[in-house]
């Protein structure tokens, strides 16, 4: 048995140091019986604060460099300060680096020809008398070698030759400029993965016959020089950017001046402009509304670090997506102390109601929220003990294109992320703009910003409503009041451009699962800013798709309502009344309907009485001759009016309940016949309700197409996963209906019911969803006194559809003012930018001037496409004059055939590609809102965003 290690010595008087089996009096130790019996000794006690025992501590340092006694490792729960600080300082030396080699970076480019013919001399020796010389091994394509650099500024004598360092101040590795360019291109276009990268190199350069000092060496130096090479690349892209806004805003500078950063930021407004040409571009001429999505996910996340590693370098993109991390902290506290704590639950059978501000009841919102799991914040989607960042939430315009990103931390999807998004938006926009916002649960969004005034500032300039393709797992009034194909305002928007932005950076998921928390941000920035410049050649597309589609939609919509014969104000009353009737409260089956029911009855027939005297009495002021008799007849019609809304309302309530007119209602307030009758009514009212909405839910999806396609399966896979989750309650609410009519039964055979008591039928099961016009499930006899007249809305099927073509048409008439305006919108933001390009050509140095004209081509490059796109199309017929020469875009067309061109046969694959997603979503719009048109067309350039399953697509973004 071994001593316990020696405690470190301390100011304190110390005891004398004793077992707990030892005597106080320091008498003999006596030994325990237990380690007798394993035959283990005690080693006498000795009093390690003497310095002369074995077990002394040695507070002296040893001057010999080795010891005769090997020593176990201690773990390190924290880095050493050297090690924390040494990561901070290469940032910070790399932060004061970049921007004073964007001058050389550009004079690289006009030198080589855009990196064609990069002069590898060797280094002229520098005059500067107080460096050294560094040794440093440059590594590209074509082998390895050794350069000599004066250390007062390698990273500049080096980019000027064509290599980027892999460290700011004494590099001894650098890489060829050319092969950090395909590797930054390669890895914005593939998952990331630097270590394979760097293996290959080894590998092909130990092949060649060149040296390699290790893979791991090559892997650290190639990430910091990607790392950074990348930010400096961005970097140069915003000093042009700022120094072209200032060059057009002044007569021009002096070639000083030229290379001198102003540190002007770009406003907010350029800076949406720049994310979306269609939504923000500088014309103000039209202010239409826009439309945004939002959406989170929670695969893109990142594991906890190791204890004690802390955070990375704080790299930051100049232009970053990410919402600030106090932004997101004033928008949860803004949202935690509006609202209180969270209230007991109100009582199952409490009355629904609509809430201030919403257009459906409580119960329904109620419903779309437990049936979703992004409405539970309190749901752990991500373990928060094995993640720190958990998820991303996305904001994007309507053209799929992200404007803001906010890092989620939270175990669940909380809604103070969706509201620092929306702030963020609304204070960077006009404030004439209006938005509509298409979120998952938008109904839950909008509910909580009216219940808990959120947003109190922007509440009224928000349109909301729920993505296409999550409508199934809403209620059915909630899809009638917050779908886009239903809404007034969104056109042909199906709010899922979230989705598809998550299926264009999955790819990154397993890198970003184990990155530092600025490098996981860092990385997605550049992915963004990569898919936003390669999405901009697809725009002038886009819009002629979305037209073709519209136009499509369009027609099919007039044909129906051609064919029907109904007007569209007969068609636009119809829906009114279908949405009001399917939105407004149910009753709930209380214990209490009866005496509720006999209550009012008693007060209309009291007021029925009163309106009776007062007619009576103003009969005899107009006969006594002393009133007005022009007064006295309106004012009698008014009374006559109100006593015959009031008798009908009598006889209805009456017929509810089952009564005659000379029944005592004073003695049967306590009948239990009346009570049940009344319960199993208000039952049958919410079950039939519930089909009615199952029904039109399932209306398209019960016809039988002669053809069966993959997009047909997944649609059908889809509906039915979304709709059979409102069945259990339909069964439940049917079966609680034939308990109380068995009651209902039991009392009329014990005679304990009024005379001539009909016991209404009980419901099948097996018959519930088939929905027939005969099925008993229609038939209130026992329930309801006099027949009420089927709306037509819901017994005619050709005003169905006319309704649906109806909605259709209006869709696409906002379709088409939201496309025309875009198109001029985007014509305008490049006229913008050629003249401040040129404006700035002139007024710049050599350097600068060659990455301007480098800008200036590819902007060419881009109107030529744009134009050739729009032209000969219905969206592109206002506009005239781009800005370049005919002789510009000739040229470029010349030299750009079948390279990123429209129609080019590259493109083929991707249009058959995304033709199928584009068939889900029509045919999905199509079920939903209840045409008999056929949904496929051979037509494979009509777009309506190719939807997917986010796991089953993979699309351009």
């Amino acid at each position: 048995m071994s001593f316990r290690a020696p405690r470190p010595l301390c100011l304190a008087k110390s005891t004398p140091l004793r077992r707990t089996w030892a005597p106080a009096g320091g008498g003999p130790i006596k030994f325990p019986k237990a380690l007798k019996r394993r035959g283990l000794t005690l080693r006498p006690q000795v009093d390690v604060r003497i310095a002369g025992v074995a077990y002394a501590q040695r507070r002296r340092r040893r001057k010999s460099g080795t010891s005769t006694v090997p020593r176990t490792p201690l773990k390190m729960t924290s880095p050493t300060p050297q090690k924390g600080d040494k990561r901070l300082l290469e940032w910070d030396r790399w932060r004061e680096l970049i921007p004073r080699l964007i001058p050389t970076y550009m004079q690289l480019l006009q030198q080589s020809n855009n990196l064609r013919s990069i002069s590898r001399d060797i280094p002229s020796p520098c005059t500067c008398m107080r460096g050294r010389s560094l040794q440093v091994t440059v590594y590209g394509f074509d082998g390895t070698r050794d350069i000599s650099v004066c250390s007062c500024c390698p990273a500049a004598a080096l980019l000027l030759n064509g290599y980027f360092p892999s460290a700011p101040l004494r590099p001894s590795v650098a890489f060829d400029i050319g092969m950090l360019e395909f590797a930054r291109e390669l890895y914005l276009r593939s998952s990331l993965n630097r270590s394979a990268f760097a293996a290959a190199l080894d590998s092909y350069l130990q092949g060649l016959g060149y040296p390699i000092p290790g893979v791991e060496r090559t892997r650290r130096k190639l990430a910091k020089a990607c790392r950074y090479y990348a930010l400096l690349l961005v970097e140069a892209d915003a000093f042009a950017r700022r120094r072209v806004a200032l060059l057009c805003s002044v007569d021009g500078l002096d070639e000083a001046e030229d290379w001198e950063d102003d540190g002007v930021e770009e406003s907010l407004m350029e800076y949406l402009r720049s994310c979306c040409p269609l939504c923000f571009a500088l014309s103000l001429l039209y202010s239409a509304d826009v439309i945004v999505c939002l959406d989170a996910c929670f695969t893109q996340k990142r594991r906890t670090p190791a204890r004690g590693t802390g955070r990375d370098p704080p790299f930051r993109h100049p232009r970053s997506v990410f919402l600030t991390e106090e932004e997101l902290r004033d928008a949860k506290h803004l949202v935690e102390s509006a609202r209180p704590p969270a209230a007991p639950s109100a009582a199952a059978n409490a009355n629904d109601v609509v809430e201030k501000g919403m257009k459906v009841s409580e119960s329904v919102l109620n419903a779309c929220s437990d049936s979703f799991k992004a409405a539970d914040e309190n749901r752990n989607k991500a373990s928060p003990t094995f993640f720190s960042d958990t998820g991303l939430m996305a904001l994007l315009c309507r053209h799929d294109r992200v404007l803001w990103l906010a890092n989620v931390t939270t175990p669940g999807e909380q809604q103070f992320y969706a509201i620092a998004l929306i702030l963020k938006l609304f204070k960077s926009i006009p404030c004439h703009m209006t938005v509509g916002i298409l979120y998952d649960i938008g109904c839950q969004l909008h509910r909580s910003c009216v219940k808990w005034d959120f947003i109190p500032d922007f509440i009224d300039r928000i349109i909301w409503g729920i993505s296409v393709f999550h409508a199934y797992g809403h209620q059915w009034p909630c899809q009638l009041v917050y779908h886009p194909r239903k809404c007034v305002g969104f056109g042909l928007s199906d709010g899922e451009g979230c989705e598809r932005f998550w299926s264009s950076i999955q790819g990154l998921i397993p890198s970003l699962r184990v990155s530092g928390y600025h490098q996981r941000i860092l990385t997605l920035d550049f992915q963004i800013k990569f898919l936003q410049e390669n999405g901009l050649a697809e725009l002038a597309g886009w819009l002629v798709r979305k037209w073709n589609t519209c136009q499509r939609k369009k027609s099919d919509a007039q044909v129906t309502l051609v064919e029907s014969g109904l007007s569209l104000e007969e068609l636009e009353e119809l829906w009114e009344d279908q949405v009001k009737v399917q939105t407004c409260p149910l009753v709930t089956a209380t214990g209490g309907l009866a005496k509720a029911a006999i209550k009012l009855i008693l007060e209309l027939t009291e007021y029925q009485k009163s309106i009776t005297k007062e007619i009576d009495s103003l009969d005899r002021l107009v006969k006594a001759g002393d009133v007005d008799v022009g007064d006295a007849v309106e004012r009698r019609a008014i009374l006559v009016g109100q006593l015959e809304n009031t008798t009908v309302q009598i006889r209805r309530k009456r017929g509810e309940l089952g009564v005659r007119e000379r029944a005592n209602l004073k003695q049967m307030e306590s009948s239990q016949y009346l009570k049940l009758r009344m319960q199993a009514r208000a039952l049958k009212d919410r079950l039939q309700s519930k089909l009615r909405d199952h029904k039109f839910e399932l209306e398209r999806f019960n016809r039988v197409y002669s053809q069966s396609t993959a997009s047909e399966r997944r649609l059908t896979d889809h509906i039915k996963s979304q709709v059979s989750r409102h069945e259990p309650t339909i069964v439940k609410i049917a079966q609680r209906f034939n308990k109380l009519v068995d009651d209902l039964t039991d009392l009329i055979r014990k005679r304990r019911a009024p005379r001539h008591a009909i016991a209404p039928k009980q419901v099948d099961r097996s018959t519930l969803f088939s929905l027939g016009i005969d099925d008993p499930i229609w038939n209130d006899r026992g329930l309801e006194e006099s027949d009420l007249d089927v709306p037509r809305w819901l017994g005619e099927d050709e005003v169905q559809t006319s309704i649906a073509a109806m909605l259709v048409l209006n869709r696409c008439e906002e379709e088409e003012c939201y496309l025309i305006r875009e198109a001029v919108l985007l014509q305008s933001w490049y006229m913008a930018e050629w003249e401040q390009l040129n404006h700035a050509v002139l007024q710049s140095n050599s350097d600068f001037r060659y990455y301007l004209e480098r800008k200036r081509g590819r902007l060419v490059c881009l109107g030529a496409l744009w134009r050739e796109t729009l032209d000969g199309t219905g969206v592109g017929e206002e506009l005239d004059g781009w800005g370049p020469s005919e002789q510009d875009f000739a040229s470029v067309l010349a030299t750009s055939t079948g390279v990123g061109m429209a129609g080019s046969p590259a493109d083929s694959s991707e249009v058959s590609e995304a033709s199928e997603g584009e068939e889900v979503l029509w045919e999905m719009e199509a079920l939903h809102l209840g045409g008999d048109s056929s949904p496929y067309h051979s037509d494979s350039s009509s777009d309506e965003g190719t939807l997917h399953p986010p796991a089953k697509r993979k699309r351009p973004f």
